[in-house]
């Protein structure tokens, strides 16, 4: 009798401890990667998880589980930058805001919600207004026609016939600079989408850029450089020249440009007419991959209709991981049109599904991946200058009990069944803080 006690005390201790260590080693397991994710944010240069991590291999039908687990550790890891997110109830604004972006200028910027919250989440517009550039003012935010652009911005924004919708209306953050494409604000706009989507607001998949005059420069220009985020861009009377972003980034994002057809100021109707050929040939030859809209408003000049915009994007949802994916690799550039000088350009550290920060910063390459099934086709080549390196294929969304096949430039490159990994995951989310690409597993081309 007491040996049988004996034993059974025995047991429960022994259950016990493994499960308090259990419990432990979890913890510190957590610990470690919210750890892992603080310090890859905002950061100019990724930093890769502890090797361990890669090493955790896990099951296929783990893969959700330790989705949700990153995800938790992700909003961990992003408490503080949190906090400078508006919380607004519905139908409330906040307005005059400001954040400290990572080129040490600052941006004003208002929020404000329309309708009930969605299932889901709401759709985000980030909306960007016109006026420019000025010199010769004595401060970052003295310019009255800036004034007056984002007062218009969010007046016509609180118009638009979109609801339910959030809007994220900022102010140009430096009137002297007056650009929506330098360095520091695009990095604004990747934390407005992490943000947005973490605070559980936003519909991770129904976020929008859009724009007016220099809004739309800036929207036209984000919306294809950032297109991976976007499920639609839509500039107004804002087109850029058609040399100098590429088509290839809106292949999987809905595309709307609305300009005047009596607006001649830096080419602008022109510019319009000319994009309006490039994406007509695209869909033609890519059917249901390049959705676009190009109106070119009769007897309108600068000023046009800016109420077709908004509710025609609402309809579209991103695709976080499309079969067919295309890409040009470029530098958006701060000297365009007078920028600062010696103020380096920005690459994408990422695009879609692929990793691209370890190619070189110089010339311009694209890219093309067509997935079908376990087997992906991948082709690149430049565009300027050489641009080579490496580039990680992430695997998603396919037989992991099979080989998955990878092809570079018609040679075979990869045939081997991969082991899905925490360290991947861990490492696709610093990349991206996008909780639809925590991707399981990767394939690195060299390109040469």
């Amino acid at each position: 009798m007491n040996q049988k006690i004996l034993v059974a005390l025995a047991l429960v201790c022994l259950f016990g401890a493994c499960k308090s260590v259990k419990k432990e080693t979890t913890a510190a397991y957590e610990d470690g990667l919210t750890k892992y994710l603080t310090s890859t944010i905002e950061k100019d240069s990724l930093i890769n998880p502890p090797a361990e991590y890669y090493k955790k291999t896990i099951l296929t039908t783990e893969i959700t589980k330790y989705q949700t687990l990153l995800w938790s550790s992700w909003k961990k890891a992003n408490a503080e930058r949190l906090k400078t997110w508006a919380q607004l109830i519905d139908n409330s604004t906040k307005d005059s805001l400001i954040w400290q972006l990572p080129d040490q200028k600052k941006m004003l910027f208002s929020m404000s919600k329309k309708g009930n919250k969605p299932d889901g989440g709401y759709p985000l517009y980030i909306n960007l207004h016109g006026g420019g550039c000025f010199p010769g003012e004595s401060g970052p935010w003295t310019s009255p026609s800036n004034d007056s652009e984002w007062k218009a911005a969010k007046s016509l924004g609180a118009k638009y016939q979109d609801s339910p919708s959030m809007y994220f209306i900022p102010r140009m953050p430096d009137d002297r600079r007056g650009r929506w494409y330098h360095s520091g604000v695009i990095a604004a706009w990747i934390r407005t989408w992490q943000l947005a989507v973490l605070s559980g607001d936003v519909n991770a998949n129904k976020t929008y850029i859009m724009g007016i005059s220099e809004g739309g420069y800036g929207s036209f220009r984000m919306g294809i450089f950032l297109a991976d985020y976007f499920a639609g861009a839509g500039p107004m009377a804002g087109p850029v020249w058609a040399d100098q972003e590429p088509v290839e980034n809106l292949r999987n994002i809905a595309f709307r440009i609305e300009v005047g057809e009596k607006d001649y100021a830096y080419g602008r109707v022109q510019n319009g007419r000319d994009w309006k050929k490039l994406l007509d040939s695209a869909s033609a030859k890519n059917p249901g991959q390049f959705k676009h809209e190009v109106e070119i408003q009769n007897g309108r000049g600068h000023g046009i209709d800016y109420f077709r915009t908004a509710p025609w994007l609402k309809q579209f949802s991103r695709k976080p991981y499309p079969d067919t994916l295309s890409m040009v690799y470029y530098a958006q550039a701060d000297s365009i049109y007078g920028g600062e000088p010696n103020v380096p350009s920005t690459y994408r550290k990422g695009f879609g599904y692929l990793r691209l920060d370890g190619l070189s910063k110089t010339g311009e390459r694209k890219f093309y991946v067509e997935k079908k099934g376990n087997t992906y086709q991948v082709s690149s080549s430049n565009v300027k200058g050489k641009v080579k390196g490496k580039v990680k294929l992430y695997i998603d969304r396919v037989n992991f009990a099979e080989p998955v096949l990878v092809y570079y430039n018609d040679k075979l490159i990869s045939d081997k069944k991969l082991k899905p990994n925490v360290g991947t995951m861990a490492e696709s989310l610093a990349l991206f803080g996008d909780p639809d690409r925590l991707f399981p597993a990767a394939v690195t081309i060299l390109v040469e």
